[in-house]
């Protein structure tokens, strides 16, 4: 064997996974242990001639013929070939070819594959869901005009809102808002929607007593103690002209717009629904309202949102303005108007669901 040759083979040697060397015409010259083991003695042998025996099979290919990697079959196992040929002057050209298995990577590739399939089966079924139980845009029992709008940071997002009817007096309005982001946020929107529902006995009794029940409700689910709901409750009645509101934690102040165009903002706190909030008593804060007087809930995510570049955010005041100038417009002009204003806060990777609601009070 020629010395750089040899040279070569003491290399090839010790490399740790299967390898070999071929000449000009493809002819294996020299094989490691691991190779042997793998094909036996194939010295003097063509390459493709075993290619051919061991049903060599083109996978997946980069770079050229002769060099490169590619990814191969053989006698059904996958294998990473890495291809290099070195021209050594007067003894010729060589090609060292190594042959790693990548069985178990592929496996895991497979495998993981399979799981992002299922959750994104998962989140999509969980996202229809969770749409599928917000209001739509319409007029409520001949009492309310009902708009909203909502646009989650991710696939699946924590804010929901609903409203219902609690008698022929009495109607429910609220918007809520779970830590976080994901399938666990999108499972607790749904879960406290239901509870809200299932505690009208609660609700009659006053928005603050609802808040209590929930904090219970809550609390029996056993889970994370980081987990955390923010609320703003409001109850109107009819025949008072009146709405009840009480807060969990929610950190925009609930909004009316009388029919003159004024506004008025309605600072009231009390703990979120939490595992913290177990025997707290929620205040309850009373509202006159006549036809033509508009309530407008939001998240955080509409006021929070900053721009990178000014550092500035929309803002309750910036609702407020916004609310003020567009009195005279519908509620859904009004909802958009607010979210689009919001959307030049967080035209870049937005952190927060952005969520709005707008109740217009008819009679």
């Amino acid at each position: 064997m020629k010395p750089k040759i040899e040279a070569i083979a003491k290399l090839v040697e010790n490399i740790t996974i299967s390898a070999w060397v071929l000449d000009e015409e493809q002819i294996i010259i020299y094989e490691n242990n691991l190779m042997r083991d793998l094909f036996g003695d194939l010295t003097g042998k063509n390459a493709s001639v075993i290619y051919d025996f061991t049903s060599f099979e083109i996978m997946d290919k980069q770079g050229s013929e002769a060099d490169g990697i590619t990814e191969v079959m053989i006698a059904d196992v996958p294998f990473r070939r890495i291809s290099a040929t070195a021209d050594l002057g007067g003894e010729g050209k060589y090609t060292l070819e190594l042959f790693e298995d990548i069985s178990e990577q592929k496996l895991v590739h497979t495998n993981m594959t399979r799981a992002l399939t299922k959750i994104y089966a998962e989140t999509k079924m969980a996202k229809t869901i969770q749409n599928s139980i917000l209001p739509i845009d319409d007029i409520y029992w001949d009492t309310i005009a009902f708009s909203s709008m909502y646009i989650p940071a991710d696939d699946l997002g924590g804010d929901f809102y609903d409203l219902l009817k609690l008698n022929e007096d009495e109607f429910l309005i609220y918007i809520a808002d779970v830590a976080g982001h994901g399938i666990q946020a999108s499972l607790l929107t749904i879960f406290m929607r239901e509870r809200v529902r299932t505690n009208t006995k609660a609700a009659l009794a006053g928005t603050g007593q609802l808040l209590s029940s929930l904090v219970h409700d809550f609390i029996a689910l056993g889970i994370d103690d980081t987990m955390y709901i923010t609320m703003a409750l409001c109850k109107y009645s009819k025949a008072r002209r009146e709405l009840s509101i009480s807060n969990a934690g929610h950190n925009c102040n609930p909004l009316i717009v009388r029919n003159s165009g004024r506004t008025e903002t309605i600072p009231i706190r009390g703990m979120p629904v939490c595992k913290l909030a177990e025997n707290i008593e929620y205040n309850e804060e009373i509202v006159s309202m006549n036809p033509g007087d508009r309530l407008v809930l939001f998240t955080d995510g509409i006021i929070e949102e900053r721009d990178n570049a000014t550092g500035r955010t929309l803002g309750a005041e910036g609702v407020r303005e916004l609310a003020e100038k567009h009195h005279e417009h519908n509620g859904s002009y009004l909802a958009r108007a607010i979210m689009e204003k919001s959307a030049r806060y967080a035209l870049i990777n937005a952190k927060d669901d952005r969520s709005i609601v707008v109740a217009d009070i008819l009679s």
